[in-house]
């Protein structure tokens, strides 16, 4: 009987996995920037177009797509939510050296942040990450030249300073220049790294077990990845 099902499924299967693809292939044709994403069934009528963290839905006939929050009413829980924390990408920490960073506190466990030092969200964020108690600041500076072109600068000063975490504070949270210096310094080589990872904006969090986090998050937010890192210890 089982025999049976089974050579009776066969098919059945093998038709939907081509069906799946030509469904693909068609929306590849259209839209190329979705190759390499990552398509499976959403809710009725769409499939979910996943990479990164880009996510939209498509229709079945491929003539409507969402981009954005889509909420299943009855859970009152965001589908678009669920699906970027199932796909957040993991990032290889033997990458990352430590005397790459900053480093603005200690702890057991360890917080790492690509962070610019003109960027708004990354001076916001600076305020949650000062109110972290037994946690390890690692900031490893991550200017994006391309929209912030005095951002470079300001790194390389920092880096130079005799105390750069007080420096990178007191710039990130009072405004206060950090005295002209050059030196040899990582942040090309930090730049490397981000582009390995593929972290295209600032603030970007990395977590112990290789999590990335982006924005300005809270310190709540912080803590809660902390331990959803360590396995929920505290």
């Amino acid at each position: 009987m089982n025999l049976k099902k089974s050579l009776v499924a066969a098919p059945l299967l093998l038709t939907a996995l081509l069906a799946h693809a030509d469904w693909a292939e068609d929306l590849h044709q259209k839209f190329p920037a979705t190759r390499g994403a990552a398509i499976a069934p959403a809710f009725a009528g769409f499939k979910s177009v996943v990479k990164g963290q880009e996510i939209v839905f498509v229709s079945d006939d491929q003539t409507i797509m969402i981009s954005g929050d889509v909420i299943d009413l009855r859970t009152k829980t965001s589908l678009t939510q669920d699906l970027r924390e199932k796909n957040r990408p993991k990032a290889d920490l033997k990458l990352l050296r430590d005397t790459d960073a900053i480093e603005l506190s200690k702890g057991k466990k360890t917080v790492r942040v690509f962070s610019d030092p003109d960027c708004p969200y990354c001076q916001q964020l600076e305020k949650s990450l000062a109110q972290l108690e037994g946690v390890r600041v690692l900031i490893f500076p991550y200017p994006l030249v391309s929209i912030h072109p005095n951002a470079a600068r300001i790194a390389e000063s920092v880096w130079c300073s005799p105390d750069r975490a007080k420096a990178w504070r007191d710039y990130m949270l009072l405004g206060k220049k950090p005295k002209d210096a050059k030196c040899e310094n990582p942040i090309e080589r930090v730049a490397t790294v981000g582009t390995a990872l593929q972290i295209q904006g600032t603030p970007a969090l990395i977590f112990d077990d290789g999590s990335i986090v982006s924005g300005a998050i809270s310190v709540e937010q912080i803590e809660g990845h902390i331990r959803a890192a360590s396995g929920g210890a505290k």
